[in-house]
């Protein structure tokens, strides 16, 4: 999938983050699925983060129900707790919450933040 095929700018422009740094495209595993994609590192397999579609309000629970892309990725379970803040940075969706947090890619959080938050990841997914 190119970049292209993302519906939101920050999406994209991740995607070609990614590619640029790791040399990494995201991975379609799910057909039924087929605007969620995941990365994972080259050396162990391991995802260090995911691009996918929810309803926003499964992330802000009584909000609306438009669909909106979000990004997982894994953060340092000491730390988890403390930055989540229910605005910009959420418990990771359908991942384990102590391990994971979500940003919803809408442009609450800037590129710069967004990025920084994938290269911890992907430094977490290398550590055994």
């Amino acid at each position: 999938m190119s970049a292209g095929e993302f519906k939101s700018e920050q999406a994209r422009r991740l995607v070609e983050y990614v590619h640029e740094k790791y040399a990494r495209q995201p991975e379609h595993l799910w057909a039924r699925s087929p605007d969620n994609a995941i990365w994972r590192r080259g050396d162990n397999e391991k995802w260090f983060g995911a691009i996918l579609t929810v309803k926003r309000n499964k992330i802000i629970p009584g909000d609306d129900e438009r669909f909106v892309e979000i990004l997982d990725v894994r953060c340092v379970p000491d730390i988890t707790e403390f930055i989540v803040d229910g605005n910009m940075i959420f418990p990771g969706w359908h991942m384990n919450k102590r391990h994971w947090i979500t940003v919803i890619l809408d442009g609450r959080m800037s590129l710069r933040k967004i990025k920084a938050l994938v290269d911890n990841s992907f430094d977490l997914a290398g550590k055994k």
